[in-house]
């Protein structure tokens, strides 16, 4: 459930308040001053005053509202600007990038993707660029930035970069600022499931939902846990990594050094294992068609097993975190995740079972092959479209531009969120 942002009353929330009218305003799609007045507790002429502004650096554009005839001039009502800029998503995973050009209403105007030897850093570095300045090129508006999603944990854990699902040997980040400083672009990173879900809050089906947990499946398996519509960082920025979570005792060694990981039954590196093909290969086969054939053993038994593990993870989910929806996306085919939540009902039985809509207890991304890329899209300016009180930033100068005057600054090269 979605609740509205409130506005604040002291001149050091100018740009908060401008963040509450914004993120309505892209809830709503269209809103007049009225609606949004009534909404956000703001007085008529602080809204009035916002909107001129919005309006004025181009976020926003007015239309007269269609209503049936009546006397005088029909109300405006502001929309996100689809024209107000983009940013460039890129999804890294452990052989290929995929990325995007995505404009400020969340519509994917431009997409590749690339091979890459993610073990290698300088050509991995080269194929970024290549990738941004492709893209750039691509974009007539204003660039708010780049936004990376990889795989976690990440920092200096003892399970960080370590096997097949995340960037293996990597030591550090730094490569990011390499990336940064030669696209002299404002570059933000996240793990990849905080990514999705911060996507999915912003333009995805958990627009309306301001609490839930984000379940991310792609070549590995990752979780993020959102809290008033930020992700829950937990103690170094590496909570919910449910993807290592023992779940079969004595089960199948995991490369984390642990057995039975969730991870190692469903993801789609699993899938590949049990189909016999390589990392790279799965994303190729054809889940629709095979799928439909009852005899593909692999496939099948490989589906019934995953099928066992998500039910068992939906539980623990439900049981620990009391979420109000469990949210699926990630990279993995859509077909094969409506496939594998079909096989997965009944639900273990669990505090959210008999209290839970069926209809929002689980929800599957409508952005499946996109969320990921979406997902990194978004960082550049989630903080400015999605108000949050922690982010309250002194009023800046008249002559700002766009990004001041939302309070959003820019980092020289990275800066994790």
């Amino acid at each position: 459930m979605r609740t509205t942002g409130r506005g604040a009353n002291q001149q050091s929330s100018a740009p908060y308040n401008r963040r509450v009218v914004l993120d309505f305003i892209r809830q709503q799609g269209a809103a007049s001053r009225k609606d949004i007045a009534d909404m956000v507790s703001l007085s008529p002429q602080t809204v009035a005053n916002i909107t001129n502004d919005l309006e004025a650096i181009g976020l926003i554009v007015s239309r007269r509202q269609k209503v049936d005839k009546s006397r005088g001039q029909p109300p405006i009502a502001f929309e996100l600007n689809p024209q107000a800029g983009n940013s460039i998503g890129i999804s890294l995973e452990p052989g290929r990038a995929s990325a995007a050009l995505v404009n400020l209403v969340g519509e994917v105007r431009s997409r590749c993707e690339v091979e890459l030897d993610t073990s290698d850093r300088q050509q991995m570095l080269a194929s970024m660029l290549q990738v941004v300045s492709r893209l750039r090129r691509e974009s007539s508006e204003r660039l708010w930035g780049i936004g990376i999603a990889l795989p976690g944990p990440l920092g200096h854990t003892d399970i960080s970069f370590i096997g097949p699902t995340a960037l293996e040997g990597w030591n550090d980040l730094s490569v990011l600022d390499e990336l940064g400083e030669l696209t002299g672009l404002p570059l933000f990173y996240r793990v990849d499931s905080v990514a999705g879900a911060l996507g999915e809050t912003l333009f995805g089906v958990a627009r309306h939902l301001d609490d839930f947990f984000y379940l991310h499946l792609g070549l590995g398996l990752g979780g993020a846990l959102v809290i008033g519509r930020s992700a829950f960082p937990g103690a170094d920025g590496n909570a919910t990594e449910i993807g290592h979570v023992p779940i079969v005792p004595g089960g199948t060694p995991c490369y984390c050094g642990n057995r039975g990981c969730l991870e190692r039954y469903l993801s789609m590196h699993s899938l590949a294992e049990a189909l016999g093909v390589s990392d790279h290969d799965v994303w190729a086969v054809d889940l629709a068609r095979r799928l439909q054939q009852p005899a593909d053993a692999a496939l099948h038994g490989w589906c019934r097993q995953a099928a066992d593990r998500l039910r068992d993870a939906v539980c623990m989910i439900e049981n620990m975190l009391d979420p109000r929806s469990i949210v699926i996306g990630g990279s993995a085919p859509k077909v094969l995740v409506e496939h594998l939540v079909a096989l997965a009902q009944p639900w273990h039985r669990s505090v959210r079972g008999g209290v839970a809509s069926p209809e929002t207890r689980l929800v599957l991304s409508d952005r499946q092959d996109d969320s990921s890329i979406l997902g990194a899209a978004v960082l550049p300016f989630y903080e400015m479209l999605s108000p949050r009180l922690e982010v309250l930033q002194q009023e800046r100068r008249p002559d700002v531009d766009a990004a001041e005057l939302m309070g959003h600054r820019a980092p020289p090269s990275r800066r994790a969120q």
